[in-house]
């Protein structure tokens, strides 16, 4: 039996899973909130739902330096997937000042403390140049906010004080589709274990169609990060619906460094996430499909970091 994102958070909170607040800061009136202080080993779980996959992925400050917080995940397997897929805005770096998100290293304040009943502000977010944010309202200590984009994007996510951090956050594109929805399931203090961040760059993004093609590209060669350096690897997500008739092959690989090799045979539909590592930085795609074949690539490079709490 396959359980949804959202029905695996109904069952944990009717088993009574979701935790107490990590912040321990309950002093808030109800009417303008504060900002919440972390400490190292605080975890968050959420359900994830975006087009390509549903998922619940724990979230863990595994570093604190004097001007951020830095967040992972506690599983590898989930950092490599936001590095490519982009499904949590909060990994990565928070700054502690005022719990701003760093999108392309700038400060992006997805939250403006004191939060209170009408404030207003913007940002940028998920390369969206400018989001206009207000509270709609505050009760009990939860903030509902809604953030609107002139291309028609939305946002409606809330912040609950005594959580610390987000209850749910959820990302609806210009034409009405959901992009990103995220619920907390459970959170606590004093996570002991590895956790993962992969820094992420996109790269390439691709979709492709038979019944007669052929690719090839080198359009997303790349040396690494502007400001961090090389990529410790590539993140690829690969999407193929293979028809009755149809077949194929694509071939991503560097000159100097590791190939991936996907046959695409009649009736074969998948969806895979993987990495591939090289060290020229010159890397190609091929692709060629025949009969009725559809396939899609997401490809980033991605910087991996990881932090034993």
């Amino acid at each position: 039996m396959r359980f949804t994102a959202t029905a695996v958070v109904l069952l944990l909170l009717a088993a009574g899973c979701l935790g107490t607040s990590p912040s321990g800061d309950d002093s808030d009136d109800g009417d303008i909130i504060a900002a919440p202080a972390w400490e190292l080993g605080h975890w968050w779980v959420y359900a994830v739902s975006i087009p390509e996959a549903e998922v619940v992925t724990t979230m863990v400050v595994g570093k604190i330096d004097e001007e951020d917080y830095h967040l992972g995940s506690s599983r590898l397997l989930d950092a490599q997937r936001h590095a490519v897929l982009n499904h949590n805005p909060a990994l990565g770096r928070i700054r502690i000042s005022d719990m701003a998100l760093y999108e392309q290293d700038v400060p992006q304040p997805l939250l403006q403390f004191p939060l209170g009943a009408g404030a207003s502000w913007n940002f940028s977010l998920f390369g969206v140049e400018r989001f206009d944010a207000s509270v709609v309202s505050v009760t009990d200590g939860k903030a509902t906010i809604a953030a609107e984009a002139a291309t028609g994007e939305r946002l409606d996510y809330v912040y609950d004080a005594s959580v610390g951090w987000l209850s749910s956050f959820e990302r609806v594109g210009s034409d009405g589709s959901q992009l990103v929805r995220m619920l907390l399931v459970e959170l606590g203090t004093g996570y002991s274990g590895e956790a993962w961040f992969c820094r992420g760059g996109d790269l390439y993004e691709g979709m492709f169609a038979g019944p007669d093609f052929e690719f090839y590209d080198t359009a997303f060669a790349n040396d690494g990060h502007v400001r961090y350096g090389p990529w410790s690897y590539i993140v690829y997500w690969l999407e193929a619906d293979i028809g009755s008739s149809g077949s194929g092959e694509l071939v991503l690989r560097d000159h100097d460094g590791e190939q991936l090799t996907e046959v695409f045979t009649p009736g074969n539909s998948f969806q895979e996430l993987g990495v591939v590592t090289g060290a020229s930085g010159n890397w190609t795609l091929q692709v060629s499909l025949s009969g009725d074949a559809d396939v899609r690539i997401l490809i980033a490079g991605a910087i991996e970091y990881g932090w034993t709490l």
